[in-house]
């Protein structure tokens, strides 16, 4: 399935957001931009783009906020939403594009991108976020759904091979798990290492129970991540599923908290087996600890 992973900014200052175009008829969007192919490190991108931007935002890692998934014919849209939280500098676009800010007021009278769009107004709690799950199963099974909101009404269906809502539910997961890489490889590296039970993990654990809409992806990482400590697994398993949770838009202080109540129920000596693998995480996304001088 193509996957066009793209990484987007909101900018806010007294209440107004900072928008850009390419052009006077385009609409307006998020500062941001298409994630290169030769650089997978999405925070690095995103600071390098907020930096041509003339914006410092040195703690762009941790202002991750969601990311939102837009189907089209044959894969997806993979859209990165960061909220600045401590930024500075005096924004402005590149030459020949324009720039403007905006109030909230606005955003729902202008002609706008309409994934950004979205993405501030859910941000800032004034639409509730859709459940875009049928949609993304759909394009991954095959099967004809209604366009995206904000799509042109003659917009394609999507549609991609396989037709198994399990499997496809379960490759979705294990998409976001691993922070946008194609599934499909990452179930075929399964394969190779864990021939046995790697369709098991993808259908059953991801694909039914991970699926379940009761809880969101972000608490069922951080639920995994307290498990895994609480039982001494403090291997590979408890490495990937800190990154999960970064992935699924857990913050480092979530993280950390998680880890923290693994100490309280099921003893510090499992919380402090399980602190350096965070630790290691954090460092190799070059996020600095919490609480702890940078």
């Amino acid at each position: 399935m193509k996957q066009d992973i793209r990484m987007a900014a909101i900018l806010e200052r007294d209440g107004r957001l900072f928008l850009v175009r390419p052009r006077p008829d385009a609409p307006w969007e998020l500062p941001g931009g298409p994630l290169p192919l030769e650089n997978d490190d999405i925070d690095a991108e995103m600071d390098a783009v907020l930096q041509r931007l003339g914006v410092m935002a040195p703690a762009i890692e941790e202002d991750f906020l969601q990311t939102h998934y837009f189907p089209f014919e044959g894969g997806q849209v993979v859209y990165n939403v960061y909220a600045a939280t401590d930024w500075a500098g005096d924004p402005s676009a590149a030459p020949g594009h324009g720039a403007g800010w905006f109030g909230l007021d606005d955003i729902a009278a202008i002609h706008i991108d309409e994934r950004a769009r979205n993405a501030i107004l859910e941000a800032f709690g004034l639409k509730e976020p859709e459940d875009d799950t049928a949609r993304i199963m759909a394009a991954l099974s095959g099967e004809a759904t209604p366009p995206a909101e904000g799509a042109p009404p003659d917009a394609p269906a999507p549609r991609a091979a396989g037709n198994d809502p399990r499997r496809a539910a379960g490759l979705d997961v294990l998409r976001t798990l691993r922070g946008g890489v194609d599934p499909e490889f990452a179930a075929s590296q399964m394969k190779k290492s864990q021939p046995e039970i790697a369709d098991d993990i993808i259908d059953f654990a991801l694909g039914g129970v991970w699926s379940n809409p009761a809880l969101d992806r972000r608490t069922r990482s951080l639920q995994v991540v307290a498990m895994l400590a609480a039982t001494g697994r403090t291997g590979a398993p408890l490495t990937s599923h800190i990154e999960g949770a970064l992935n699924h838009g857990a913050t480092p202080q979530q993280v950390v908290e998680t880890l923290r109540m693994v100490a309280v129920y099921a003893g510090f000596p499992a919380a402090l087996e399980a602190w350096p693998v965070m630790e290691k995480v954090f460092e190799r996304r070059g996020i600095a600890r919490p609480g702890r001088p940078a």
